[in-house]
């Protein structure tokens, strides 16, 4: 049987109105061209006081009074100084007096405008192609950004522990993100999955991931986790694809007074970027691993036979990690840049005990890991004011597995897929245009090795793998989970205009997108249970022989045994389909030292009863307008996405047999009945469902003072709409927007600004502290009926010993009351190291435990207890040393050590004993420069 059912239709239209909008668009553009209203920022004249002095200094001072973005390579800047500016001055005119005589221009981006080496008249080497203007490796100083965005470049990823390479985890070191508490599980250390992360308290699979502009979100099923047990789900997870940080420039995170262009999210936005090449021909490739036996374990005295006899990958007492890197870059012609690198992170995790019953094949089981990242991206040029990017990043992961305790069950997991990522840059007289098109398939899916499952009782003489009571065998079928996305984004950046003696710098633009995910049972499934008392030989009446009947004695004290109950899952394919179209428009105003930047967001989904709305506003004020202080505000709104889950709920349910009549239950030998569906599947509801938002309100101060950046900033966000599962009455359970979360973040950070020079070495710093109050009503999508009584809703439950409503009890995860943090970057130039310590503290907090029922008034509620735990320290440490040699190739070595002081740290309470993060850990890494 294979059915098809397109849950929501697509529109036709959508793939035929992307190319004549695309037209229209640079119709419009033409027509428009440069008008006589409209004013160049270059022909904005403003009168300027900007001293002499260092250039970076001067440079940034500049830009952020003229109301324009830079971007430099900072340490090219280090020894250069300026003659300063005064006087009346044009943009661009500013910017050229500024850098007389110091070898540098500047070029116009999309960004803004960008720093670049005049060209020289000696040739450069080959190794190093500094004069060339147009594929130069740039470093964003100080930009028109917002305190809530943070920039994370390459420097500081180099000076973090590498763990599993997820970008995920380099975001510790940044304020306002919160990890899951299982990242650093003693227990768990074989995954290599990518971490999840809530930011300012709202749901770890609402953020909005990009690499290169390019969405890789897995909207599938993003809240599942591990799903090894399940019939008829399949794990997945929030990122889509696992990129590895090793292939990135640079990672920004937006987590509060977002601009208007980016949406579908309620947490926050993390984009991740690569950089063009800078040398003629150049690359890198190394060995790194990690291992069991280089980390110590905590474990709780009550949970110590887990590990000993473990039969889960959740208790690894074993593990080995592998990772092995190839990157090249080069510039066959003076416009063009390619960059291409693959990279493989494995790991073995051998379990032992019963796990598995050695899955029928008498020797210690083990799982697998492996996650690949092939990429190869070109940069070219064809003209001076055009910028064309192409990538392909195809990154699959591929695991081995079983589901634990059952013999032959092995499966693969495989997850990931491929990208595709084109985008171009057109510069006007007084606008740029940038344009991005991308096409991403990915999947969450599960290929067994059997399509049936038998639960018998044990028997010594034959069901012997199992406990003393009971045998279980098989598997849970074939399930394939896919997701499509074509997506085109499309918008407009005009220079300043002068408008009632006050400078606006406008942004438009409008994203198109078509979602598709499927759902597809390749294989019929099968499950026989219920095993029941038999004396006979096992033959039916046909003359053949019953597989599911064994004439062995049982461990109960049976002479033999047959299965009586079984349940079918039929074949069959469902698909979900949603076109989304969204439309921005943004205006960023400046008069003198104020700046307000006014936008809207407006989004139609297929697959939502209405269309959205989010208005964003941020303001800014430079104090003194020197760009020292600057104070800030905002109030925003963000629309979230709804996922496949939702709708796939009762498409996989209605795939279902009943558990009642003769296609059920047999008595002896017998041959079952025909099949009869389940009706289970129209118990399920998820109509009208609206799209979930947060609205938020931000106040920051950034000050400059003592050669680093201070700042400190509130964000309260509220969740509303949040989509929950309900059960109404008995067998009948709703997707709904009842869900609601509050969370308030204060946090403060400090940065320096160049290096800190002492005794030969030069030292960085980044620090930050943040105080975080959540509160939720639910976990994720999937939360627990029992937090439901008769009168259905979000009502109450009993917390603590007190009865209050369900959206008042304290969040049990991303809940860290507070954390403070400091890296510091050290430079030994003279021995050719680099050192990254990294300090991170985080407080004791309280965290709720469902605790059984509690009846208040003759009503039984839920009950939750209050588990408290105490606070958390960890010391980190990267070490790299570029070891000398004569010659252009250069060897390179990389230790890390987590945990140093090897703390013994409690993440989770099971109710009976402590759960504690690993101990001290060491990662080890060989390669080369060439």
């Amino acid at each position: 049987m294979h059915n098809t059912h397109p849950a929501v239709a697509a529109d036709p239209g959508i793939r035929g109105a992307i190319k004549p909008v695309v037209f229209a668009i640079h119709l419009a553009l033409a027509v428009i061209g440069s008008p006589p209203a409209l004013a160049q920022s270059s022909g904005i004249a403003a009168t300027y006081n900007i001293p002499a002095g260092p250039l970076g200094e001067a440079l940034n001072r500049f830009a952020l009074q003229a109301g324009v973005a830079i971007a430099v390579d900072a340490e090219k800047l280090r020894n250069l100084r300026t003659e300063g500016l005064q006087g009346r001055y044009e943009v661009e005119a500013g910017f050229s007096a500024l850098l007389r005589n110091t070898g540098y221009g500047i070029s116009k981006t999309a960004a803004g405008y960008m720093l670049v080496a005049l060209p020289k008249a000696a040739p450069t080497s080959r190794k190093e192609d500094a004069g060339d203007p147009m594929l130069g490796e740039t470093l964003v100083v100080e930009q028109r950004e917002s305190a809530g965005t943070t920039v994370v470049d390459r420097h500081v990823i180099d000076s973090l522990s590498a763990g599993n390479g997820d970008i995920t985890s380099i975001l510790r070191v940044m304020p306002n993100v919160q990890f899951d508490n299982k990242q650093l599980h003693t227990g768990r250390q074989g995954e290599i999955s990518p971490a999840d992360i809530s930011i300012n308290g709202a749901k770890f699979y609402q953020n909005l991931y990009q690499l290169d502009g390019m969405s890789f979100n897995n909207d599938i099923d993003p809240a599942s986790g591990d799903k090894s047990s399940s019939t008829t789900e399949v794990t997945s997870a929030s990122q889509g694809f696992a990129i590895d940080s090793s292939l990135l420039c640079k990672i920004t995170v937006r987590d509060s007074n977002v601009p208007v262009e980016y949406g579908a999210f309620t947490g926050g936005v993390v984009s991740a970027d690569t950089c063009a090449p800078t040398k003629t021909f150049a690359g890198q490739a190394s060995i790194g691993t990690t291992r069991s036996t280089w980390m110590e374990y905590k474990i709780a005295p009550e949970e110590q036979s887990d590990y000993n006899d473990t039969t889960s990958s959740d208790y690894a007492r074993k593990f080995e990690k592998w990772t092995y890197k190839l990157s090249l870059q080069g510039k066959p012609t003076e416009n063009l840049g390619l960059i291409g690198s693959f990279i493989r992170r494995t790991s073995t995790i051998p379990l032992n005990g019963d796990s598995g019953y050695k899955n029928g094949v008498g020797s210690t089981p083990e799982e697998t890991r492996q996650t690949d990242n092939f990429f190869i991206k070109a940069f070219w040029k064809p003209t001076v004011d055009h910028d064309v990017d192409f990538s392909i990043q195809y990154a699959p992961t591929a695991d081995k597995r079983f589901i634990s305790m059952i013999k032959d069950s092995q499966f693969n997991y495989t997850a990931g897929g491929l990208g595709i990522n084109a985008g171009i840059v057109s510069r006007f007289d007084s606008f740029v245009v940038s344009q991005r098109l991308t096409s991403t398939e990915m999947e969450s899916s599960r290929d067994g090795d059997s399509s049936t499952y038998k639960t018998w009782r044990y028997s010594a003489a034959d069901k012997n793998w199992g406990t003393t009571t009971l045998s279980l065998e098989g598997g849970y079928g074939d399930v394939e989970q896919k997701q499509s996305v074509q997506a085109y984004l499309a918008k407009v950046d005009w220079e300043p205009v002068s408008l009632l003696s006050m400078a606006h710098r406008f942004q438009a633009g409008f994203e198109l997108s078509q979602k598709e995910s499927s759902y597809h049972r390749k294989t019929q499934y099968e499950s026989y249970y219920t095993p029941a008392t038999y004396s006979g030989n096992c033959i039916r009446a046909d003359g053949t022989v019953d597989p599911y009947c064994s004439t062995a004695d049982t461990s109960n004290g049976w002479a033999g045994q047959y299965l009586k109950s079984r349940v079918v899952y039929l074949a069959g394919k469902f698909t979900v389909k949603d076109d989304t179209r969204s439309v921005f428009l943004q205006d960023e105003i400046k008069k003198g030292n104020f700046t307000a930047r006014l936008g809207a967001r407006y989004e139609d989904s297929a697959l939502a009863p209405e269309a959205t709305l989010a208005p964003r506003s941020a303001f800014f004020y430079d104090l003194f307008g020197d760009g020292n202080t600057r104070l800030e505000a905002g109030a925003n709104r963000y629309y979230g996405r709804n996922f496949m889950a939702y709708y796939m709920q009762a498409n996989r349910l209605s795939l279902q047999s009943a558990t009642t009549g003769s296609g059920f239950t047999r008595s002896s030998l017998t041959d079952w009945g025909p099949l009869v569906m389940s009706t289970t599947a129209a118990g399920y509801h998820f109509e009208d469902l609206k799209v979930p938002y947060d609205d938020e309100g931000m106040l920051a101060i950034k000050q400059r003072w003592g050669g680093a950046i201070w700042g400190l900033k509130y964000v309260d966000r509220t969740s509303r709409d949040q989509v929950v599962q309900v059960l109404r009455s008995s067998g009948n359970r709703w997707f709904e927007n009842t869900g609601s979360s509050e969370a308030q973040t204060l946090s403060m950070t400090i940065e320096t600004q160049r290096p800190i020079k002492l005794w030969g070495t030069m030292t960085s710093i980044m620090a930050g502290a943040e105080k975080i109050k959540s509160r939720t009503s639910h976990a994720d999508y999937y939360t627990s009926d029992q937090d439901y009584n008769d009168n259905r809703g979000l009502d109450y439950v009993v917390y603590n010993g007190s009865l209050i409503s369900a959206g008042a009890k304290p969040a049990d995860n991303y809940n860290r009351p507070w954390t403070g943090r400091v890296l510091f970057m050290t430079e030994i130039p003279r021995a050719n190291l680099s050192i990254g310590n990294f300090f991170r503290y985080r407080a004791g907090y309280q965290k709720t435990v469902q605790n059984g029922t509690q009846d208040v008034g003759g009503v039984s509620y839920t009950n939750y207890d209050r588990r408290s735990f105490k606070p958390a320290f960890t010391w980190d440490m990267r070490i790299n040393w570029d070891v000398p040699t004569p010659t252009e190739q250069k060897p390179y070595v990389s230790l890390t050590i987590d945990n140093i002081l090897n703390a013994t740290n409690a993440i989770e309470n099971s109710g009976t004993y402590l759960v504690y993060e690993k101990g001290r850990q060491f990662w080890f890494e060989l390669g080369i420069k060439f």
